[in-house]
């Protein structure tokens, strides 16, 4: 594997007389290797940090101030719990593009100002939750999901457009979670991933992703 994505920002040097066995060239990236071993050396610095490029970051964070009003039945007392858990999931993949299945709240919920309602689901295999917070007595209400949501293809695309700049060549990012495109309380989770120079397959770099709460993707070479 060559050093080109593997190191990004170090600039090419001549490569110096052979140092390793056999006449073994060493790296052309970095510093040399010992005498003893051909063997690329990594430099001192691997981590390298970046926000999510624009239009992720929201959709990495939660559901956040989404009004969706005039969830009550027509001449009841009770918010509309029905309406509330299709709007929890039309909202869920309006935002994440996955759509959580099994939505539950509470029924007999009064309509008062400042009532909150915890509702349940599963996205991708995993738990959620949301609160539904009325905003007035009419059936308006705020709804959140109490979990993070981290969109797998959305750290591949920051990935792919953070260390590709920074290697100055165009590469693809695959990123292994478990078969989930979605990570619940994905904030923190070390995520493996692939990133792969576009030209050449074999010019690849192993990495660690992470996810801050403020929707900046930090990789570090695994």
């Amino acid at each position: 594997m060559t050093q080109q994505i593997g190191h990004p920002g170090y600039t090419q040097q001549p490569p110096p007389p052979s140092s390793g066995p056999h006449g073994q060239p060493a790296a052309p990236y970095g510093p040399p290797p010992p005498a003893r071993s051909g063997a690329p050396q990594p430099p001192a610095l691997r981590r390298r940090t970046g926000a999510i490029v624009a239009g992720t970051a929201a959709a990495v964070i939660v559901i956040a101030g989404l009004i969706a009003g005039a969830l009550f039945l027509f001449g009841s007392k009770l918010l509309d719990t029905t309406e509330a858990e299709t709007e929890i999931a039309r909202i869920t993949e309006e935002q994440f593009g996955l759509a959580p299945s099994d939505v539950s709240c509470p029924d007999d919920v009064p309509l008062e100002a400042g009532t909150t309602t915890t509702c349940t689901g599963t996205l991708d295999g995993q738990p959620v939750s949301y609160t539904v917070e009325q905003t007035e007595d009419e059936g308006d209400v705020w709804i959140a999901s109490v979990e993070d949501f981290v969109v797998i293809a959305e750290v591949e695309a920051a990935l792919s457009q953070q260390v590709g700049a920074e290697a100055g060549v165009k590469v693809t990012t695959t990123c292994d979670a478990g078969s989930r495109s979605v990570l619940v309380d994905g904030f923190g989770t070390p995520i493996p991933c692939t990133v792969t120079n576009a030209t050449d397959a074999t010019d690849n770099l192993d990495v660690l992703a992470t996810v801050d709460e403020a929707g900046d993707v930090t990789y570090e070479v695994a």
